[in-house]
C-alpha cells in the first residue's frame, strides 16, 4: 500500500530550500506526499506537488486530519512541536530533520536568560513563528513515543544527543539529483557567488577588493532575499552583477556558466554542508571556501575544491583554476550524494517506501 507522508516546512516551495524541495519530489515519486508551511515562500517556485499553507496548528491539525497521514516529516527544529502534536492527535509517528542554524536556537542552562524567559513565557507557537525553540517544549518532544528519529549533519550530533536520546539521532548528508547537474561539457570563464556578500551593520559589500581583481564578470544571487536587488550598497565593483534567484530547474544549466563558485562563511556553524556545493561539483564548477570546521573543509577538498584562511588567498585560487584532475575529483564526490540515498536514511526511522 502506498504510503501517506505528511511534510511539515517553514516556506515550501522555497528556491533556496533545495533539501526539502529535493525531498518532496523524491518522496512524491514512492508515495503520497502533502507539504505543509507555516509562511508563503520569499523566493517562491512552481512546484507540481501537493503543498498548502496554514495559520496556525488547528488549520494544520485540519487539513492533516483530511490527509490522513502515515508519517509525519518535519523540517527545521523549531517546527518539532508542530509534529509532536499533529502526530499525537493522528496517533502516528513522526521523524525531524535539522538545519545546521537550528544550535544557534538552543539555549543551554542559564546561558541567555533573557531569550530562555521569553520561551518560557510565550506560546510554542509565537516561539516557532520567530523562530526560536522553547526548552521545556523541545523536552516535551523528546520524550513523546512517536518520535522515531531526528537527523543532523554527523558534526551537529553530540550536540543534538544532548536534547535527544542518543538511540533516535540519525546522521543526514544533502541529497540531490546528480544526474541532472553531472555535466563534463566546458565551463565558462564567469565567477558566481553563493552567500550574503553585504555586511548589513555597515551596509557595506564584503571581498569587493578580491571581486574588483577579478578579470571575469561576477555574479550574485542573493536567495533567500530578493529584495538585495534593491539594496542601495554602496562600492560595488562594476564587474559584479547581482541577478536574480534562478528557479532550481534552471540550476544545472546556469552553473555551467561559470568556472568558479566562491563560498561565504563566517563562523564554524555558518555553513553546513551546502547542497549548492556538490551541485556546482557535479556541474564541473571549482569551489573556493572558506575553512570552517574539519568535515566542511573535509567537503570541499574531497570534491577538488580550493579552501582560504584569508581574503587575500582567493586571487591565488582563481589564477589556478582550471588545473587537471580536479573537475573528477568533483564529480566523484557529487555522486555520493545521489537523492537514492536518503530512502536508506530514512529507513533508520522506520520510514519504509
Amino acid at each position: 500500500m502506498t504510503k501517506r507522508i505528511l511534510l511539515i516546512a517553514n516556506s515550501y516551495p522555497n528556491a533556496s530550500h533545495s533539501y526539502v524541495n529535493n525531498d518532496v519530489e523524491y518522496l512524491s515519486s514512492r508515495a503520497r506526499v502533502l507539504a505543509l508551511s507555516k509562511r508563503q515562500p520569499p523566493a517562491p517556485f512552481y512546484s507540481p506537488f501537493d503543498f498548502n499553507f496554514f495559520d496556525d496548528y488547528s488549520q494544520l491539525e485540519l487539513q492533516a486530519r483530511q490527509f490522513k497521514p502515515d508519517f509525519v516529516l518535519s523540517w527545521m527544529l523549531p517546527n518539532h512541536f508542530l509534529a509532536r502534536r499533529v502526530s499525537e492527535a493522528l496517533d502516528v509517528p513522526f521523524a525531524l530533520k535539522t538545519h545546521t542554524p537550528d544550535i544557534f536556537r538552543l539555549y543551554k542552562g542559564w546561558s541567555r536568560p533573557l531569550e530562555r524567559l521569553k520561551t518560557l513565557v510565550q506560546s510554542e507557537d509565537h516561539v516557532a513563528r520567530s523562530y526560536r525553540i522553547s526548552m521545556s517544549s523541545l523536552a516535551r518532544t523528546a520524550r513523546s513515543p512517536k518520535l522515531r528519529g531526528v537527523y543532523t549533519i554527523p558534526a551537529l550530533r553530540p550536540i543534538f544527543e544532548d536534547y535527544f536520546d542518543s538511540r533516535v539521532v540519525f546522521d543526514m548528508l544533502p541529497r540531490f539529483y546528480t544526474e541532472r547537474f553531472l555535466n563534463p561539457a566546458p565551463n565558462g570563464g564567469k565567477l558566481l557567488v553563493a552567500g550574503s556578500l553585504v555586511n548589513r551593520r555597515e551596509n557595506q559589500l564584503t571581498f569587493a577588493d578580491v571581486l574588483s581583481s577579478f578579470a571575469g564578470a561576477v555574479d550574485w544571487f542573493p536567495v533567500p532575499t530578493p529584495g538585495c536587488l534593491w539594496m542601495d550598497v554602496p562600492n560595488i565593483p562594476a564587474n559584479v552583477h547581482i541577478r536574480h534567484y534562478a528557479p532550481p530547474a534552471d540550476m544545472p544549466a546556469t552553473y555551467k556558466a561559470y568556472k568558479a563558485m566562491l563560498v561565504i562563511g563566517r563562523g564554524k556553524f555558518s555553513r553546513g554542508l551546502s547542497m549548492s556545493i556538490i551541485e556546482a561539483q557535479a556541474a564541473g564548477v571549482a569551489v573556493i571556501a572558506p575553512s570552517l570546521r574539519p568535515d566542511f573543509d573535509r567537503f570541499v577538498l574531497d570534491g577538488g575544491g580550493y579552501l582560504f584562511k584569508d581574503e587575500s588567498e582567493i586571487p591565488g585560487i582563481l589564477a589556478r583554476i582550471p588545473e587537471p584532475g580536479r573537475r573528477e575529483l568533483g564529480y566523484a564526490h557529487a555522486g555520493r550524494y545521489d537523492i537514492a540515498g536518503l530512502e536508506q536514511e530514512l529507513a533508520l526511522c522506520g520510514l519504509v517506501l
